[in-house]
């Protein structure tokens, strides 16, 4: 299971020792982590709130939330509800201390997505049922790229479609330069397979660094666009146009995306920055260019 965790307030080490078994990379805002069962893979956000991009990217690859309530409810409580509001997650768990506002979470956000999620205490077990692939062809998301001597060109990145094996063959993104899966290692462990949600490190052939530079994921489909017809749905709490706004963005995968919005013949149209593969499930929109204490979240959006 991948598992964003999120908070309005800085996670401290005290409340990660009881969510987490250890920590993995750091790579872009984004903290990777393992979860207490070692079948969970969770990420957070560090640069929140100052930047919402880690955030967009954290809840773009999760298919649950673990959102810890603090002593005080805020603006960025709100914020994070309307990211969750508008995203493809319906899953979560709330997570409270003695010293959270619970009564105050509950009142401000009952009628929203994250009110119905189940209330957990810190300390207590944290389970989530499995959760397979909707895509039905392979994705890899590339999020750190090296050398290995004796290796070669090496990807860490996180499987978000079907199981992968050695031998594949996969196409880089967005460039469509062909590749095959040279080794596999998840867990810094060999092995010949990796199933959906794990977090890998994969040896490819016939790549290079500047190709590896140049493209953000490996993937089974070649069908790639950077013009959607797509259902938008807008806040009623986002105060812009996201027709007109210069940082509307979304994070489809694990990348994040800038989003020009137009609306010919009464069908609204999404052109994005590079190409990309159709990707159904809904994704929460944001404008960057908005600083922190401003609701960034504008909506919800949803490729046709």
């Amino acid at each position: 299971m991948l598992i964003a965790l999120l908070s309005a307030k800085p996670i401290t080490d005290e409340t990660l020792k009881f969510l987490i078994s250890k920590k993995l990379d750091l790579i872009n805002g984004m903290q990777m982590a393992v979860g207490k069962t070692q079948q969970d893979v969770i990420t957070f956000p560090i640069d929140y709130p100052a930047s919402v991009m880690s955030l967009s990217r954290s809840m773009s690859i999760s298919d649950a939330i673990i959102f810890i309530v603090n002593e005080e409810i805020s603006s960025l409580d709100a914020e994070l509800a309307l990211a969750i509001e508008y995203s493809h997650i319906s899953t979560g768990k709330i997570i409270f201390t003695e010293s959270s506002d619970i009564s105050s979470f509950h009142k401000f956000f009952n009628t929203y997505k994250l009110g119905g999620f189940e209330t957990v205490k810190l300390g207590e077990n944290i389970i989530f049922d499995s959760k397979e692939s909707t895509m039905p062809s392979s994705y890899v998301s590339i999020d750190k790229h090296f050398i290995v001597k004796g290796i070669g060109n090496v990807i860490l990145g996180f499987n978000l479609g079907a199981s992968i094996k050695k031998g594949d063959k996969m196409f880089l993104l967005p460039s469509l330069k062909e590749t095959t899966i040279k080794s596999i290692q998840i867990m810094d462990v060999d092995s010949t397979m990796a199933k959906y949600g794990t977090h890998v490190g994969l040896a490819l052939n016939n790549v290079n660094e500047v190709d590896l530079e140049n493209n953000y994921a490996i993937s089974s489909v070649k069908e790639l666009s950077d013009s959607f017809n797509c259902e938008i749905s807008t806040s009623s709490f986002y105060k812009s146009d996201p027709f007109t706004s210069k940082g509307v963005s979304t994070a489809i995968l694990g990348k994040n995306f800038l989003v020009s919005l137009s609306a010919p013949d009464n069908k609204v149209r999404a052109k994005f920055n590079k190409p990309i593969i159709k990707y159904r499930d809904k994704n929460f929109l944001f404008d960057s260019s908005l600083p922190a204490g401003k609701n960034r979240v504008i909506g919800g959006i949803r490729l046709l």
